[in-house]
C-alpha cells in the first residue's frame, strides 16, 4: 500500500519540519504596522534579533534611540547573549521588543518586564493566550494590548523571504503583537491591525 502524504492541522509542525532554533525572522513590515500606531520612547532592547530584522526598522524609526540587539546564536547581526540567563547587571530598558522563539515565549515575557520600566512587546502566535499556566501569566503581568493581524503575516524560516522554490511563505498562524505596559491595572484591549 502506497503512503499517503497528508498536511498538517493549522498551526501545526509544516512538512519541512521546524528550524532548529526556532528561527522564523520577522517581515520588516510586520513590525512597521505596529510602530506606525505604537510609539516608544528611550532605550530599546531586541534580544533574538536574528539577522537585526526588528532591529533595522527601530533604527529606521528611532535613529537617535540607544537600541541594543542580541541574540542566543550568531546570525551576523548584535551580540551573542542568552537573554534568559544574561545578567544585565541592573542596567534597565525602556522597551523590549522581540519576536521570540515560540516555546519560550512565557519566559521572554517574564525576563523583559524584569529588566524595563515601560513597555514589553512580543510578536506571538494567538495560541499564546491559551493555557491555564499562560493564564497566571496575564494575570500577573500588565498585559496592555494585543494587536491582532488581520492578514496573516509569514514569518521567514531561517531568515529567508521566500522557501527553497522562490515563493513567499505562506502561514496557517495566526499572529499579534502583545504589549505589557508597566504601571497599566486594567483589563487588556484588543485592537486589530
Amino acid at each position: 500500500m502506497a503512503k499517503i502524504q497528508t498536511s498538517n492541522l493549522a498551526g501545526g509542525t509544516s512538512l519541512r519540519g521546524r528550524e532548529e532554533n526556532d528561527y522564523y525572522a520577522t517581515p520588516p513590515q510586520t513590525t512597521k504596522v505596529l510602530l506606525d500606531i505604537l510609539e516608544l520612547k528611550g532605550s530599546i532592547l531586541e534580544p533574538a534579533c536574528g539577522e537585526g530584522h526588528i532591529s533595522k526598522v527601530l533604527k529606521e524609526y528611532y535613529p537617535d534611540s540607544e537600541i541594543c540587539s542580541s541574540d542566543l546564536i550568531d546570525r551576523g547581526y548584535g551580540e551573542v547573549a542568552d537573554f534568559l540567563t544574561y545578567d544585565y547587571k541592573n542596567k534597565m530598558f525602556n522597551n523590549v521588543i522581540t519576536n521570540p522563539p515560540f516555546k519560550f515565549a512565557e519566559e521572554f515575557v517574564r525576563k523583559a518586564l524584569s529588566i524595563t520600566n515601560d513597555k514589553v512587546i512580543m510578536l506571538c502566535k494567538i495560541q499564546l493566550l491559551e493555557s491555564k499556566q499562560r493564564s497566571i501569566l496575564f494575570k500577573e503581568t500588565p498585559l496592555k494590548y494585543i494587536y491582532v493581524f488581520t492578514n496573516r503575516q509569514a514569518t521567514w524560516m531561517n531568515g529567508k523571504q521566500t522557501d527553497e522554490k522562490g515563493k513567499p511563505w505562506s502561514t496557517t498562524m495566526c499572529l499579534a503583537w502583545y504589549v505589557w505596559e508597566h504601571g497599566y491595572d486594567g483589563e487588556p484591549v484588543v485592537r486589530w491591525i
